[in-house]
């Protein structure tokens, strides 16, 4: 969702009319209390046409649930991370240390909207729901900008190497160290966020360019993708209960 929100975002800036057709209105319903029409007012037309979005009225009122959110500084993130710890811990059955761990990733990453970006005032998205019934629910979290991408960033840094593609990018980029800034402390966002799935048996996805990588906690292993070109970086966190991670390292 958080995807072709800031595709849509990135057409507009140049110069184009994005148009998104739903026509099922259950899934229409779906994205727009998702606050997914709300991310796209002005930029682009939605059809068939809505007058107006019951859902805002609503925005905010779900705790499982943060509505597509754009994300201007980082003074727009410790109220969502708030959330975000207060589900793992809550409803999926976090430690605290490790809810904290997975915030602190978060902010990581969401860091990276403003660290990368050369071209443009700096701005991306962030959504986040629980799906499931009770004892088998997990959360997705996306995040997604506009901005340069990993490819272009990375190679701003010399040590770096040469950057063969986008997918080639996304493998550098989850490697600890590995940044656009030549300074020790750089470069932990991403291998942070892959940690954590490894950790707790959940799932990664990393788009940037034209490349896709797909990570699976419970294989410690990722899967490439070649994929249509999107500007900037999308990253998706998808992580069970702790009664489910359990359940299947017993298994």
């Amino acid at each position: 969702m958080v995807q072709l929100v800031v595709a849509c975002h990135a057409a507009a800036e140049a110069g184009k009319s994005p148009r998104v057709r739903i026509p099922d209105y259950s899934v229409r319903s779906y994205l727009m209390r998702a606050g997914f029409q709300a991310a796209l007012e002005g930029v682009a037309t939605i059809e068939p046409a809505a007058y107006w979005d019951p859902y805002q009225l609503h925005r905010g009122s779900n705790p499982m649930l943060i509505e597509v959110t754009r994300i201007d500084d980082c003074s727009d993130l410790p109220e969502i991370l708030d959330q975000i710890v207060d589900v793992l811990i809550g409803t999926l059955s976090y430690q605290k240390y490790d809810a904290f761990d997975v915030a602190t990733a978060v902010s990581e990453v969401s860091q990276n909207i403003f660290d990368h970006n050369s071209t443009r005032r700096p701005y991306g998205f962030l959504a986040m729901q629980v799906y499931g019934a009770s004892g088998g629910q997990f959360l997705e979290i996306g995040i997604a900008d506009c901005a340069d991408g990993l490819a272009a960033s990375l190679s701003r840094n010399p040590k770096n190497g040469t950057i063969r593609s986008d997918v080639d990018a996304i493998l550098r980029a989850v490697k600890i160290g590995t940044s656009e800034y030549d300074e020790p402390t750089r470069g932990s966002g991403l291998y942070h966020l892959l940690e954590i799935a490894y950790r707790h048996q959940g799932r990664v996805q990393i788009r940037s360019g034209s490349g896709k990588v797909r990570y699976r906690g419970d294989k410690r292993q990722g899967w490439s993708f070649n994929v249509g070109r999107l500007p900037g970086v999308q990253v998706a966190l998808m992580l069970g209960s702790r009664e489910e991670t359990a359940v299947l390292a017993h298994a």
